[in-house]
């Protein structure tokens, strides 16, 4: 990984590559314009630098500073729910050169519960996967049981008394907990946090008793032994942690609906050409040992081999099933 340039612009790492290197590695699509990227290319990321989708961002940046004849820079603009970097690339130039990497859920889920100023279906084109991410079920130790089943047998004799955190309201980490409740037939308090940080706290603090959340940061307190994992909402249990059983395993398959991915996207005016173009470009660094090293370390999955096409399908069908899901259990911007 590359270090940022200076402090006082932590929001934006510059990638330089060499252009006679990379012409050879360009789709023919991108050669045809003149000197693709003919200017900056700017990934945008709509959430803190150091997360986890901030830091995907820099490693996909890295790999496209090899391949572009011009600076590759990654800026975050986070705030709004994602809606501030969201919303900016949406009303960018149409001409790839700015798009935005960013979780899933904003463009499947918070439409649905953040109330958005757009809908980002209309605002933004696909243009690839970058990982999938899976959450998991964390506990604190000091839980009545050591195991999914054991704490269910539990809850159903001792309702209400589990409460179990999240890094916000009406996020996947919220409404994992209300999909676990309804499936395993047991009642949990929400206490949502104001990122994965402070709700993994909590957690290890005694504060709430389950977080559910991605891989990391949980994962390394699970190996100092302060958090259990209990389940993950992968269909197959994750390779970077192969002790942790699937909530499928356990009889409750509902579960896996929160799980997620990283996506590139671009203004929706772009040509489909230039989505083209650049959805092969993404896909040749995705594909790469490289990259897929350093998504292990964050835990994040191999993205699937989807076109923008597919992609954009399988977005549509999950933003319909959120949507559905919310309405289901009348949950308004606010609620807890």
């Amino acid at each position: 990984m590359t270090r940022p340039i200076d402090r006082r612009t932590a929001g934006k790492w510059l990638f330089a590559g060499a252009a006679t290197a990379a012409t050879a590695g360009l789709p023919r699509a991108l050669l045809a314009q003149p000197a693709f990227p003919s200017k900056t290319l700017q990934l945008v990321v709509p959430y803190p630098a150091g997360g986890t989708t901030d830091v995907v961002a820099r490693t996909l940046a890295h790999g496209l500073s090899a391949r572009a004849p011009a600076p590759v820079i990654v800026e975050n603009r986070p705030g709004g729910s994602s809606s501030i970097g969201t919303g900016f690339v949406a009303r960018a130039a149409a001409d790839g050169h700015t798009l935005l990497v960013t979780t899933g859920s904003t463009v499947t889920l918070l439409p649905h519960t953040q109330g958005l100023p757009f809908d980002p279906l209309k605002a933004l084109a696909p243009v690839a996967e970058l990982g999938r991410t899976p959450l998991f079920l964390y506990a604190n130790p000091r839980i009545p049981a050591k195991d999914l089943k054991g704490l269910v047998a539990w809850m159903k004799a001792n309702p209400g008394k589990i409460t179990y955190g999240s890094y916000g309201q009406g996020t996947q980490g919220h409404f994992g907990g209300v999909i676990l409740g309804k499936a395993a037939g047991v009642d949990m308090l929400h206490v949502p946090f104001q990122g994965g940080a402070p709700a993994l706290q909590a957690l290890v603090g005694g504060h709430v008793q389950l977080l559910i959340d991605a891989y990391q940061p949980a994962m390394e307190q699970v190996k100092a032994g302060r958090v259990l994992a209990l389940a993950v909402s992968s269909p197959e249990r994750s390779p970077y942690a192969p002790a942790v059983p699937t909530f499928r395993e356990l009889g409750l398959p509902q579960v896996e609906s929160i799980s997620g991915f990283f996506g590139m996207f671009a203004p929706a005016a772009t040509k489909p050409e230039t989505v083209a173009a650049l959805s092969r470009l993404v896909s040749g660094i995705t594909a790469s040992d490289a990259y897929r090293q350093s998504l292990a370390k964050l835990g994040v999955l191999p993205p699937q081999a989807l076109g923008p096409a597919q992609m954009g399908q399988s977005i549509r069908q999950t933003h319909a099933a959120w949507a559905k899901f919310v309405r289901d259990i009348g949950y308004r911007h606010g609620d807890t």
